[in-house]
């Protein structure tokens, strides 16, 4: 008679269902955007140690994954390792690809000689992502792992290629000749469950950290981690065995066993269980697969007690509820910053903006603090993407309320469409829109106009509500029109991806006002959308020290090139002369970018312009590539900072 355990099979089946779910669910609600990373647990607490080392969260990552990366620290230590049982997709596959493997007689166990050896790789590779994570706030994890890479179909932004493509080859043919071989010598998050499988060792290497720091030495969480990794190893290559914790464990009785072997047959990880009285092996996770096959009722029980036959179950799904339920009562900072005197001003004040839909990640959240740290009065930011809230510190006595909200606000223009035939002028409509501040709120309002074939473009400005002036041609659409476009409920936005449904919650305020008409020639002035930023201390710079490199850039004028400004402006500042790049609409698209001829030059300054490949910092010391999207021929002029500062007032 064949005895399976069901209720594992069933948990393995419904996870894998739900990721099928969500990866073909948005061919059926274009609205809906596939994330494979929402639940992650080794990302939680992989951001978790870049929280704790940095202060700031991965991006994408939120209370959730942390908590439940929490969750399964804490099912490890207590019950065992139950994500490895009864969740890990990559478990479960593998698993399964191990049977396709025995079924045709090409699995082997892996020779002893090299078993150990090659456990040790797991270790390492925790190290390097936690390491890697911990000083970028970057899940490093993301360019490597098997299962992210092959749900994204290897398109993802974060997969680096030339690691994930290795990897997903090693887990399916390795798991298909060698049992499990991605979980016993490659799985981070596996190297993690060993360690606190062993929770006492570890304890002891975090009091000694702790007790360390005490005495002045002044160790980086980098150490901790480091400690605890070879702790995990030394036990894993020298013992292969769990101590004290957990509690349950498999124990066989030796008076009513018969010795049959079913037990040895039936364990996925291949422990010879009936060699045990206590199965304290560390590669067990109590699938408790070896008591479901058992012929001898009783003769294998969990902790000796025949009532803990649904302990693992039960256990992961209540600390799964509890890892939930712990995420919804508090949100974690993405970032908190503080900068120039917070600490000497004496009635700091606090505001708060939520609704900040760009804020969305780790990366947004520092683009908003670069933003912010040039504002006079205002200190510091704590910023939380997950419900795209920021709280601002500032200075009452240098900034009222309104100009912080304010200094929240970025101003925008956006050209909707460019004109094919030639026109004399637009017609100007100008009100105010509820639910309108913050960027994606700008482009999504573009996507709804961009439907009105009479709308050129428009801009906003800060109020209460926001402010939007609509140009328009009047022999196309009229007020009514672009109002009843405005306050639509949803819009089918064209993207790079396909098409996407975008729910809009627009409200115009009294329908606003006509403001008669522009010249074309002075829209096409207006629209234009002027790209500034400073760099490399720009500020400790009098007028008089820099010089301006202007020429044409009509690249300055496609909205479709508008993102990769700082990208580009990432690249120029490797070089420690150029510390501004701005552009202007003079006569045409213009690029003004600032110089101290005493570290460069303007032939210095073509050759970064003009490179094939863009080299961008992701963080202070770690950079990457990408094609320069831009034509640039820096072909111009050179003059004095303090020329250009004295036209500009005037």
């Amino acid at each position: 008679m064949k005895y399976t355990n069901k209720i594992r099979i069933a948990f393995q089946s419904i996870i894998l269902l739900l990721i099928g779910y969500v990866a073909v669910r948005p061919v059926f609600d274009p609205v809906y955007v596939a994330d494979f990373e929402s639940y992650c647990p080794f990302g939680g607490l992989a951001s978790l140690g870049s929280k704790l080392n940095q202060g700031t969260m991965s991006c994408n990552m939120s209370e959730t994954q942390v908590l439940l990366g929490i969750g399964l620290l804490i099912g490890v230590i207590v019950i065992g390792k139950l994500f490895c049982s009864y969740i890990c997709p990559i478990g479960s596959i593998t698993e399964w690809l191990g049977k396709l493997g025995e079924k045709f007689k090409v699995r082997m166990e892996m020779p002893k000689f090299l078993d150990r050896p090659l456990r040790s790789l797991k270790y390492v590779i925790l190290f390097f992502t936690l390491y890697y994570t911990m000083t970028s706030s970057e899940l490093f994890c993301k360019e490597f792992d098997p299962y992210f890479a092959s749900v994204n179909l290897f398109s993802n932004s974060d997969i680096a290629l030339y690691f994930a493509i290795p990897a997903f080859l090693l887990t399916v043919l390795g798991s298909i000749f060698f049992r499990l071989f991605w979980c016993k010598y490659l799985c981070p998050l596996g190297a993690i469950s060993n360690i606190f499988l062993n929770v006492i060792a570890v304890s002891a290497v975090i009091i000694l950290y702790i007790i360390a720091n005490a005495l002045g030495a002044e160790l980086s969480l980098v150490w901790l981690v480091l400690g605890i990794v070879i702790v995990g190893l030394i036990n894993e290559l020298g013992f292969m065995k769990s101590f004290f914790m957990p509690l349950p464990k498999i124990v066989r009785n030796t008076n009513t066993c018969t010795e049959c072997g079913l037990c040895n047959d039936k364990c996925p990880q291949g422990i010879i269980i009936s060699e045990y009285t206590k199965v304290d092996h560390i590669d067990c996770n109590l699938c408790t697969d070896c008591v479901y096959a058992c012929p001898v009722r009783n003769s294998l029980k969990i902790h000796d007690n025949k009532k803990l036959k649904y302990l693992a179950p039960i256990a992961t799904v209540v600390l799964i509820l509890l890892s939930f339920g712990a995420s919804y009562n508090f949100e974690f900072t993405t970032i908190d910053e503080r900068w120039g005197n917070f600490d000497k001003v004496e009635n700091i004040q606090t505001y708060t903006q939520s609704g900040l839909k760009n804020v969305k990640c780790y990366g947004s959240a520092m683009s908003l603090k670069n933003q912010l740290e040039n504002v006079d009065g205002i200190f510091g930011l704590d910023a939380y993407a997950s419900s795209h809230t920021v709280v601002l510190y500032y200075d009452p006595a240098v900034i009222s309320e309104q100009k912080v909200k304010k200094s929240l606000f970025t101003p925008i223009k956006m050209e909707v469409r460019k004109a094919k035939d030639k026109i004399d002028s637009l017609a100007v409509w100008e009100g105010g829109i509820n639910g309108l501040f913050d960027l994606i709120d700008f482009n999504n309002l573009f996507y709804t106009l961009k439907e009105n074939e009479g709308v050129y473009g428009f801009e906003t400005h800060f109020g209460e509500p926001v402010t939007a002036t609509v140009f328009y041609d009047p022999s196309l659409t009229d007020m009514d029109k672009i109002i009843t476009q405005i306050e639509k409920d949803y819009v089918m936005a064209k993207k790079l991806k396909g098409v996407e449904k975008i729910e809009l919650n627009f409200d115009v305020e009294k329908k606003g006002e006509n403001k008669g008409y522009i010249q074309f020639a002075e829209y096409t002035k207006r629209i234009f959308r002027p790209y500034d930023r400073l760099f490399n201390d720009y500020k400790t710079y009098k007028p008089e020290q820099l010089s301006v490199f202007i020429f044409p850039m009509p690249e300055a004028g496609v909205p479709a090139l508008r993102r990769y400004f700082g990208s580009l402006t990432s690249h120029l500042s490797a070089d420690d002369g150029i510390v501004r790049l701005s552009t202007r609409f003079t006569e045409e698209p213009t690029a003004f970018l600032y110089f101290d001829p005493s570290q460069t030059d303007v032939e210095k300054i073509k050759v970064a312009l003009t490179k094939e490949v863009l080299t961008i910092f992701t963080s202070e010391t770690e950079t990457k590539d990408m094609k320069n999207p831009f034509t640039i021929v820096p072909n111009g002029i050179v003059r004095q900072a303090v020329d250009i500062d004295i036209e500009e007032e005037d």
